[in-house]
């Protein structure tokens, strides 16, 4: 029985799409939806540059407190566009009971993620293409491979992509 949903998701162009399957998902279930953002460990580039231009006495608060700022807004950004997006939708957004935003590497997260919140299924989508065939990322690979917990996978470039080739054979007709 599937009672609790982990939507981990990039925030990419798909997103919303793939928010409204997991909230069809949810529903034909009656479980509820936990959604995740990963951020990934700042870059040595992006450190570097820090060190260059904040005063050391700063770099702790700033490593301490600023990333949380930001984390939090994006959480609050990122559910207030979900909100907006779907309001007119007939998915019910009430069963989003969380979004977490959270620091380290997306697949290794996830993974943590599912077990903290107690998901009965992760959903996570394909990922890029290549010519115009949809190909899984290193993300959506390292999950399906490691995960103990079901991973449910939307092949969200398959479908568009199909989608679109069908509209317009339907058009031609």
């Amino acid at each position: 029985m599937i009672k609790t949903i982990l939507y981990p998701t990039d925030l990419g162009i798909y997103s919303t799409y793939m928010l409204q399957q997991v909230l069809a998902l949810a529903e034909d279930n009656n479980a509820r939806v936990v959604i995740m953002h990963a951020v990934e460990p700042i870059g040595v580039f992006a450190d570097a540059v820090l060190e260059t231009y904040v005063p050391r006495e700063m770099m702790g608060e700033l490593k301490a407190y600023g990333l949380d700022a930001v984390m939090g807004a994006i959480r609050d950004q990122v559910l207030e566009a979900f909100h907006q997006e779907l309001i007119d939708s007939p998915y019910d957004v009430g069963r989003i009971v969380d979004m977490r935003v959270v620091k380290g590497q997306p697949a290794d997260m996830i993974l943590q993620e599912a077990i903290a919140v107690g998901a009965d299924l992760i959903t996570l989508g394909s990922s890029g293409t290549l010519r115009d065939m949809p190909l899984l990322g290193a993300t959506t690979s390292k999950v399906l491979q490691l995960s103990q917990i079901p991973v449910y996978m939307i092949p969200v470039a398959y479908t568009q992509h199909y989608a679109h080739d069908a509209g317009e054979r339907r058009s031609s007709l």
